[in-house]
């Protein structure tokens, strides 16, 4: 997890954050206590990537390092940013090759829940894992008790916890994506969230599942909502809530 860590500030301006993702094969368990572990490919050794927080309109850096095999970015989903900054290989910047980085500086004008992935290879690299969440707070801070991210991914897994081959045929194509058998949020398979009568939760919600939708339920609370955007929630009370694969919810 070191090379998550925001690193030394070594720029004039004191203000901008600056973290480190190392792209990475790596071996995780995502199916619990007795299970196989699972090859995957990371960010900084982990599945989903690291959380990286910061405040809307303040300057950041990500400096992206790549030891895979194969050419990768980084796209910052839903964020409005300049184009060289939006990691679309070809396009807005040249593809970081293995064993080379690429710098992305840029200032998130817009608080929310958002998520970064790669947009080289795309079906197989998010297929592996290559994806995490990336959170704007606002300039003035929402009181809540608890703010918790669940980032929701589905994977498609052989008998022996290795994910199944077979990227990139039509039928995966056609759909955008490959439609998995297990589900994790927070890299492992759900587990009871606990709250306590009278909390304040901000609970995040992002989803890297594709192609599909998903959706979930809440029983006796209420709750305020914004099921299709990254923006701050606006009040409805859903029994279900439910959003594709890309998309952002934020009750509260």
């Amino acid at each position: 997890m070191e090379s998550a860590l925001p690193l030394r500030h070594s720029f004039a301006d004191s203000k901008i954050k600056e973290y480190r993702l190392t792209v990475e094969p790596t071996t995780v368990n995502l199916t619990g206590n007795g299970y196989p572990d699972t090859a995957v490919w990371s960010f900084a050794r982990t599945v989903p990537g690291p959380e990286l927080r910061m405040r809307q309109g303040d300057p950041v850096r990500v400096v992206v390092s790549n030891t895979l095999g194969e050419d990768t970015t980084v796209h910052w989903h839903g964020i409005r940013l300049p184009n060289a900054m939006d990691g679309v290989p070809g396009l807005t910047q040249p593809p970081i090759r293995p064993g080379e980085s690429f710098t992305y500086d840029f200032r998130p004008p817009d608080a929310g829940t958002f998520w970064y992935h790669p947009h080289a290879d795309t079906l197989q690299q998010l297929g592996r894992g290559l994806a995490g969440a990336l959170i704007i707070e606002e300039r003035e801070p929402v009181a809540v008790d608890r703010d918790i991210l669940w980032f929701i991914e589905d994977w498609r897994l052989d008998d022996e916890g290795r994910i199944a081959p077979g990227f990139g045929n039509r039928m995966e194509a056609g759909m955008s994506g490959r439609i998995g058998n297990t589900v994790t949020i927070n890299g492992r398979v759900p587990r009871t969230l606990a709250v306590k009568a009278g909390e304040r939760v901000r609970l995040r919600l992002a989803t890297r599942r594709s192609p599909g939708s998903s959706g979930f339920g809440l029983r006796g609370t209420s709750r305020s909502s914004s099921p299709m955007t990254a923006s701050p929630a606006i009040r409805i009370h859903p029994k279900v809530v439910g959003w594709c694969s890309g998309r952002r919810c934020v009750p509260t």
